[in-house]
């Protein structure tokens, strides 16, 4: 996983743990947001990857298209 993702990651947890009230932040263990930190960069490392996925379909279907001789009337 990329550092981005990481970074994002725990900008998203930073920035829940803000909204929290104190008193639910301190009901929350360290290693409960750490687990929520690694089920966020799970998540945008698979839609990451779906993503990769259709732009190489796209490719895939511009490329095709590309091979195609013309037809010159």
């Amino acid at each position: 996983m990329t550092e981005e993702t990481q970074e994002l990651a725990e900008k998203v947890v930073a920035t829940f743990k803000h909204n929290l009230s104190e008193t639910a932040r301190k009901q929350i263990r360290d290693a409960d947001f750490n687990e929520l930190t690694l089920m966020i960069r799970e998540a945008i490392s698979e839609e990451l990857a779906k993503a990769t996925d259709m732009v190489e379909e796209v490719v895939r279907k511009l490329r095709s298209e590309t091979d195609k001789p013309e037809i010159g009337l």
